[in-house]
């Protein structure tokens, strides 16, 4: 009787040692899951993947953020007139014409603050001393003075007229009504060519 306990108790033994072996070899397979070694595997060889890149994620399009660019014109008394984009969005009048290769000899920046910030798509004009200097908005036109109802001030701060220009202009539109064009300002005593030249841009009726 003791002889068959013993014998019972060698066969789950062999049973379990078999057993263990068998397990052992499944894991090994990666019947099981596949054992650790395999999952580290593929831990290592898993891409990162920015959504920047994905071109659709459910049905929603993913595009990466661009960089929003400062754009502005300068014209007139530089070296290199153009358009010129920036990417910070505070940008000074002189930031503008630094990178337009600075002014000529013919500038004149008195008239103008070199420090103002810039709004984007502004338009900057770097007059002469015949001509002034102007830093406008996106849509906006140079300020004319209207010469049938400006001030003797107003007129005075045109290039080429002085006081005595000036009254002359109120005196003869006071004894011959309103201009009827901005070409007839040259019917005044002493507004020659040169002087309409210089002033015709920033004038209306």
């Amino acid at each position: 009787m003791q002889n068959k306990k013993i014998i019972i108790i060698g066969i789950f033994v062999v049973v379990a040692f078999l057993g263990a072996i068998l397990i052992n070899g499944l894991l090994k397979n990666g019947v099981f899951g596949g054992s650790s070694s395999s999952f580290n595997d593929q831990i290592v060889k898993t891409e990162v993947i920015n959504v920047n890149d994905v071109p659709e994620v459910d049905g929603i399009k993913t595009t990466k953020k661009s960089t929003s660019l400062f754009v502005v014109e300068i014209k007139g008394e530089v070296l290199y007139p153009g358009v010129y984009e920036f990417e910070s969005d505070e940008v000074l009048v002189q930031d503008v014409i630094a990178i337009a290769g600075g002014l000529t000899k013919r500038a004149d920046t008195s008239l103008i603050n070199l420090a103002s910030l810039v709004l984007n798509h502004s338009s900057i004009t770097i007059g002469s001393k015949d001509e002034k200097s102007y830093v406008l908005r996106e849509g906006e036109d140079i300020p004319k003075i209207n010469i049938n109802t400006c001030t003797k001030e107003e007129l005075e701060s045109l290039d080429g007229i002085g006081e005595a220009k000036a009254i002359e202009i109120i005196n003869y539109r006071k004894i011959n009504g309103y201009f009827r064009s901005i070409e007839d300002l040259k019917q005044v005593n002493g507004i020659g060519d040169v002087v309409y030249q210089k002033i015709k841009d920033y004038i209306t009726v």
